[in-house]
């Protein structure tokens, strides 16, 4: 999955993203992906050699970054190819610096695209929702089935297409798991503990019911128009000791019912009452198919 930096062009005054050890820009690749390669299908979808995509550089890189590189490259490889996932394409070193590419999504991340329709009083339909959550529901069941845990799963990180096409993103804190599907975290790692389920907050065990848990947050994400989850709280502690007396977010008035059940649900205390990705799947997919005879588009789209 190497790429000689001599067939990457950094378009350095597009900045797609910032993280605490790394810049994202725009780029151009000169050259087939090598993991396009391995894909006959999707080397036909992506033969020419000018290809636009976003580079990842660390722009700090202690023992620790490297470690975080290294697990998201592993991720990346057992995840593979999937329609509803942001590829990587491959690493580099960019000058002496390593990087990672990925496809591009020309579009918005699910969080500023839902305050951009807040802000502008704009109307987003149950439908819409659906068919996105169907599609990260489909994603994460693929990542899961392969053994992974996002760990990260939030609005921020899913990216939508012009055509509202889902892309999950943003690997840096994937794991892993063991043959138990669980993964334990070390302690000093910075996390994103509004998303977290208890589990993960007082033991960091990680596993596909604790990326459930987020999924249900990002739900509330949605129907708050990206609202921060327990605004109300600014220290983490307050938060663990909400949750962990069995308190959870409040949906707003109004919500269809199928939400209200989703998210208590994938909020269960016990994880192992939680409904796992292919549950969340078929129940969203039974709903739009109830909802519109037109369900099923979204699979045949990108055959």
């Amino acid at each position: 999955m190497f790429i000689d930096e001599k067939f990457v062009e950094v378009c350095f005054d597009k900045i797609r993203g910032r993280g605490s050890s790394s810049i994202i820009y725009e780029a151009v690749l000169h050259t087939q992906s090598p993991l396009f390669i391995t894909s006959k299908k999707q080397a036909e979808k992506n033969n020419k050699n000018n290809e636009k995509v976003v580079i990842k550089i660390v722009n700090k890189f202690g023992h620790d970054d490297f470690e975080q590189v290294l697990r998201e490259v592993n991720a990346a490889l057992k995840i593979g190819i999937h329609k509803h996932v942001c590829c990587l394409l491959g690493w580099s070193l960019y000058l002496t610096t390593h990087a990672l590419i990925y496809e591009c999504v020309d579009g918005y991340d699910l969080h500023t695209w839902l305050k951009l329709y807040a802000n502008a009083l704009g109307l987003i339909t149950e439908m819409q929702i659906a068919k996105i959550l169907w599609q990260i529901s489909d994603g994460m069941e693929h990542i899961s089935a392969v053994g992974i845990v996002h760990r990260d799963l939030a609005a921020r990180n899913i990216l939508l297409t012009k055509t509202l096409e889902v892309k999950i993103t943003d690997f840096g804190l994937a794991s892993i798991c063991n043959k138990q599907f669980i993964y334990q975290a070390q302690i000093n790692r910075r996390l994103p503990i509004r998303w977290m389920a208890p589990e993960s907050l007082g033991s960091r065990l990680f596993s596909e019911a604790s990326d459930i848990w987020s999924f249900g947050v990002l739900i509330w994400e949605i129907f708050t128009f990206g609202d921060v989850p327990y605004n109300t709280m600014e220290d983490g502690e307050d938060i663990v000791d909400f949750i962990s007396r069995g308190n959870t977010l409040v949906l707003p008035y109004k919500t269809g019912q199928i939400w209200q059940i989703l998210t208590r649900d994938c909020w269960k205390l016990n994880r192992d009452e939680r409904p796992n990705f292919k549950a969340v799947r078929n129940l969203i997919g039974q709903f739009l198919e109830e909802k519109t005879i037109n369900y099923g588009y979204l699979r045949c789209k990108s055959e």
